[in-house]
């Protein structure tokens, strides 16, 4: 006759490893597709503080991302190129600027712009998860003050309109909010189930008592997609 604790244990066993294998219906990526042949295109608003002029300069363009092709990347796993270009307006010629890349693990999406890795979303997607999702930036980095921004999702699978679109079901990634009499610093991601980013804020400026604003506040709104 087995023991009672032999039972107890067997069970919590078998519920331990059960739990270490995510469930694969709770990994949902359709919030960030990667499939070649995608495009976005942004309208891009931007407003420069320079604080050493007493100036602010606004200026409007729009920025094309395109799923070129897929490849294997250096830690084996399937990525794919994103070609970003750069226009004035729609009567303008795109120009490519750059080139990005993404890819999925078992847990997160990622996206590598201007060679650092960023932590776009973790899965599964839940209100108010939180993770770091600049991780990947080195200790000896310039940008150490990034590593310790803690990204959480927020308005999980809510409405959003932008640019005319109205779109079911999307999240939001806040990935640093740091707002006071000082300083400004909001950085926010959109996402649309099917479609990916419509939606950002990469907001950075401050200010000494009695100066003018110094630094960045750019949005961008999905203007076309494929």
């Amino acid at each position: 006759m087995r023991q009672p604790w032999l039972v107890a244990l067997s069970m919590l066993l078998l519920t331990a490893c059960r739990q270490s294998h995510l469930d694969p219906l709770a990994i949902d990526r359709s919030y960030f597709p990667l499939e070649t042949g995608r495009y976005w295109v942004y309208d891009v608003d931007s407003i420069g503080y320079w604080g050493f002029a007493d100036s602010v300069v606004v200026s409007s363009y729009q920025i094309r991302e395109e799923l070129d092709s897929a490849y294997t990347d250096a830690g084996g796993r399937q990525s794919f190129r994103i070609v970003r270009s750069f226009r004035r307006s729609e009567q303008d010629a795109w120009v490519a600027t750059d080139v990005w890349s993404a890819n999925y693990t078992p847990t997160t999406a990622e996206k590598v712009e201007e060679n650092l890795r960023f932590i776009k979303q973790v899965y599964p997607i839940a209100e108010g998860r939180k993770w770091y999702g600049n991780n990947y930036i080195q200790a000896d980095s310039p940008l150490t003050d990034l590593q310790d921004w803690l990204y959480r999702y927020r308005n999980v699978h809510r409405p959003f309109a932008v640019n005319g679109f109205e779109f079911d079901s999307t999240i939001t990634v806040v990935q640093h909010d740091q707002q006071n009499v000082i300083e400004q610093i909001y950085y926010e991601e959109k996402y649309a189930r099917g479609i990916g980013l419509i939606y950002k804020i990469e907001r950075n400026i401050s200010a000494q008592p009695d100066k003018p604003w110094d630094g960045f506040d750019i949005t961008y709104r999905l203007r076309d997609y494929q």
